[in-house]
């Protein structure tokens, strides 16, 4: 089984709040831990981008799991490629609220997430390659 990374984006059904958003990293961390995945998710104006890094048969019943999430709707994978390495070792789930307007590298993360809605690229790049880069510098 080889490494894989896999990134969707999706719209919330109703605004989030703090609250609620940290309750989705409690348990996506617990859960991840368990079955050896890795990653971030990003949310920002009613859509989620999320970041999942583990095995491509765990990943992909991981992802069938949260597509019937109904928290979200509109769910598409932008990114589902092998890795050399994960990107996100530290975190079980890491979890970025840019409507806080805190996060670190808020612009270029918003940049992202409004690319990702519309199949835009960021330069040359998809989305998807150009969030991953953003963590990797």
């Amino acid at each position: 089984m080889s490494l894989t990374q896999l990134i969707y984006i999706s719209q919330a059904t109703r605004k989030m709040s703090s609250e609620d958003l940290i309750g989705i990293q409690k348990i996506a961390k617990i859960n991840n831990e368990i079955i050896d995945v890795t990653g971030s998710l990003f949310y920002n104006g009613g859509w989620f981008l999320q970041v999942l890094e583990g095995l491509k048969d765990t990943l992909k019943m991981l992802y069938d799991k949260i597509e019937k999430d109904p928290r979200h709707k509109n769910s598409r994978i932008i990114h589902n490629e092998p890795a050399k390495f994960r990107t996100f070792t530290r975190w079980s789930m890491n979890m970025t609220n840019l409507d806080d307007r805190q996060a670190d590298k808020y612009d270029e993360l918003v940049e992202v997430i409004e690319a990702a809605k519309t199949d835009r690229k960021i330069g040359v790049a998809s989305p998807a390659v150009a969030l991953l880069k953003i963590f990797k510098s």
